[in-house]
Formats: C-alpha cells, sequence, structure tokens
C-alpha cells in the first residue's frame, strides 16, 4: 500500500513538471531572463522530490537498456571535473554564461527518464489538463504571431512568437511534440472537440517561423502514412490534415504569405557550404567540430562551449563575433554538442541508448497505441535537435517521452 502511494505521488509530480514548466515565467520589467528563472527552480524541486520518493521505494534497477544513459552520465561527470569552468560545468549557470543545463541538469533529466519508465500513468483526465494547459501557450504563440502582446510590450522584449518558452526556436521544438503528442490523443478517441488541440500547436509551429522543426514535422508526415494502414483512424487522419491545411491558409493570408515567404527560403539555407546556411549554423557546426577534434575524448565540459571557443581562440568563432556581435554558447546540433562538451565515447553512448530504447519497442511501435505517438514524438525531437538546441524549457518533456516510450506497459486509462 505505501509502494503504490508513493508511486502515485511520483506520477502526479511529473505530471506537475511537464505541465507547469513551460508555462511559467516571471513577467516582472527588469529581470534579466523573465524565463529560465522562474523555470529551473521548478525543475530542481520538482526532480529533487522525485527523487527522495525513488529512494524511498529501495527499487531502482539498472535494466539493459539504462546502462547506455548510466555510462554517458558518468563520462558526463568526468567531463565536468575536467571542464574549463567545472563549476559552470556543474550548475549549468553563471553571471556571464550557461543556459542550465550543467550536469545537474542532464542528471535531472535522467531522473525524470527512470521515474516516468517506472512510475508514469496515462489517464484521460490527467492527459487533457496537460494539453489544455499547453493549449493556452501555443494561442500565446498564435496572438504574437499577429503582433498582439502587452506583455511583451510592456517589457520591451523583441516582438515575435516564443510564447512562454522564450525563443522562437525553443517554442518550435516544444509545438513540435505538442502537436504530434495532440494529434495521436485525438486519433485515439476521435472526438470533434480535441481537433483544437492539434490544430493550436499546429499554429504555435507556424508562427514559431522555424524552417528546422518545419522539415522535423514533413518526415514525421511522411512517417505517419505508415497508420493509415489502420481503417479505424483513416477518416480521422484526413481530418487532422485539412484542419492543418485550414490553419496554414488562414495564418498565411493574414500574415501577407509570411509563412509562405519563410518556407521558399529553406532550400537556399539546406547548402551546408555556405557557412552562413541555416542562420549561420553551418559556421557554427564547424567552430564546434573544431572543439571536438581538440577534446575528442571528455569534450570541454558541460556548458564551456563558449569558453572552450575562447580559450582555444577559435577562428571561426571570432569571425562570427565580429560580423553578428554574438558569442556561441551551443552547437545547434544536439548531437554534435554533446560531442563538443561531454566527447566522442560520451555521445555514442547517448546514440545507443536511444537506439536501444526505440529497437525494443519496435513492435509497440507499430501497433497504432499510445506508444506509437509516444514514439513519433521522440522522433520528431531528435530529428529538430539537428538544427536546435537543448533547454530547460522543452527538455525535460523529451525526457518523460522516452520514460513512457520505454514502458512497454504504457496504455491510456479513462
Amino acid at each position: 500500500m505505501k509502494e503504490k502511494l508513493i508511486s502515485s505521488r511520483i506520477n502526479k509530480a511529473l505530471w506537475v513538471i511537464v505541465t507547469l514548466l513551460p508555462l511559467i515565467i516571471i513577467p516582472i520589467k527588469g529581470i534579466p531572463d523573465i524565463f529560465n528563472v522562474a523555470k529551473a527552480p521548478v525543475l530542481v524541486l520538482g526532480t529533487l522530490f522525485i527523487l527522495y520518493d525513488l529512494i524511498r521505494l529501495k527499487q531502482i534497477r539498472l535494466e539493459q537498456e539504462i546502462k547506455p544513459l548510466v555510462i554517458y552520465l558518468v563520462l558526463a561527470l568526468f567531463a565536468s571535473i575536467m571542464a574549463y569552468k567545472p563549476l559552470l560545468a556543474f550548475s549549468g549557470i553563471s553571471l556571464t554564461a550557461g543556459r542550465f543545463e550543467g550536469f545537474i541538469s542532464i542528471l535531472f533529466y535522467a531522473i525524470l527518464f527512470y521515474a516516468a519508465k517506472q512510475h508514469m500513468r496515462l489517464n484521460l483526465k490527467n492527459i487533457l489538463f496537460f494539453i489544455g494547459v499547453q493549449s493556452i501557450i501555443a494561442a500565446y504563440a498564435v496572438l504574437q504571431f499577429f503582433m498582439f502582446d502587452p506583455l511583451v510590450e510592456y517589457l520591451n522584449y523583441t516582438k515575435g512568437s516564443y510564447a512562454t518558452i522564450g525563443n522562437q526556436n525553443f517554442l518550435a521544438s516544444w509545438a513540435l511534440m505538442m502537436l504530434v503528442i495532440a494529434s495521436g490523443f485525438y486519433l485515439k478517441f476521435r472526438k470533434h472537440s480535441y481537433l483544437i488541440f492539434p490544430a493550436l500547436f499546429f499554429g504555435a509551429l507556424l508562427a514559431s517561423n522555424t524552417r528546422g522543426c518545419w522539415l522535423a514535422l514533413m518526415v514525421i508526415s511522411l512517417a505517419s502514412l505508415y497508420f493509415l494502414r489502420f481503417s479505424n483512424v483513416r477518416t480521422s487522419y484526413f481530418k487532422l490534415l485539412a484542419s492543418f491545411l485550414i490553419v496554414f491558409f488562414t495564418m498565411n493570408f493574414f500574415s501577407e504569405s509570411k509563412i509562405q515567404q519563410r518556407t521558399k527560403t529553406i532550400k537556399s539555407e539546406l547548402d551546408i557550404n555556405n557557412e552562413w546556411a541555416g542562420s549561420g549554423r553551418a559556421l557554427i557546426w564547424k567552430m564546434s567540430y573544431d572543439i571536438v577534434e581538440t577534446h575528442p575524448f571528455l569534450g570541454a565540459g558541460p556548458e564551456n562551449l563558449k569558453e572552450a571557443l575562447k580559450q582555444t581562440k577559435n577562428k571561426r568563432a571570432i569571425q562570427y563575433g565580429v560580423l553578428t556581435g554574438h558569442t556561441v554558447d551551443k552547437a545547434h546540433n544536439d548531437l554534435l554538442h554533446i560531442a563538443a562538451v561531454s566527447g566522442v565515447p560520451a555521445l555514442l553512448f547517448y546514440i545507443l541508448f536511444i537506439f536501444t530504447l526505440l529497437v525494443k519497442q519496435r513492435k509497440n511501435i507499430f501497433d497504432c497505441s499510445a506508444q506509437s505517438a509516444i514514439a513519433l514524438a521522440v522522433l520528431a525531437y531528435l530529428i529538430q535537435s539537428l538544427f536546435n538546441i537543448s533547454v530547460i524549457a522543452v527538455a525535460p518533456l523529451f525526457w518523460v517521452l522516452l520514460g513512457l516510450l520505454a514502458n512497454k506497459k504504457q496504455q491510456i486509462t479513462t
């Protein structure tokens, strides 16, 4: 009885974290960062609460698919110890650097994964509440797209669509996962009222203006065609597609073809021979690879990419700074970033961890179930991460989804 009570507490804590973390901000003028300053304590306190209950259960098991994750964490720990700035590597924050993604945050993500795998349960009430709250963020992003945002005007932030996430690229990675989850939820229950959710998240994804996530959606859309083999979802699938077309044409029309014009730039931005392709990502990838070559085994240390570029006097980074006025602290490719800050061996074990999960769940992925939607959401995040970075507003949801994916018996209860 005690074990069931503790497991239930962990389940509730996980739902609270993934529901509230993207939403919370501190809208007070004068604070340097109204987004992460609020999100970081929620992640820390929530994960520590879960860790305390996991320890009380005394049932932690290192199953086969978890072992590569443990090795990845150990290597990231050594990388943090040997980093240019160890304190920054562990905490993920200093007065002049860091995005709260040091070793401690990576460890917290792993804890969320394990807790979700062992204790998170899907039921209609929790899913509806979760998607409903997230849809508020999506609606906010769409309003920002049409230049209506008194909060941003009050705080003198740059206009754009980033809602409570903090950046349009991060909004896109979050909206992409939510779009897949909400679409799967609608196809599962096929209620017309649930169609509003994927439509809103699709609108938020368009509002983000982020081409990397649009490309990821194209790939996921092609993959989703497989599920048309199940006759019971075909009608709902095409209704879902129709809702996306309505949202696209509506937003494109009222924005004077802004979305359409943005899509036309995708082809030119894929030319990797152009260092400024992908909004300068090609150049960032090259300078990040320079750090991989300099520190192939343990990397520069979590959150130490910026410091490594500075200490090695990287010519590409200097050129980028002169031309843009900005410095680089993330590789804008999650796999490349892991190699740069934690080393190539850490990257290989991270890839092995993800690959092992997907292979172990391959039968459940293709049966048009909750696991199918979760797997597609995970795949969507992984694809867009090749052009994006990991942040605490979005990454916890990804790691929780990984945990749900790893749970073979996951079913939605009413």
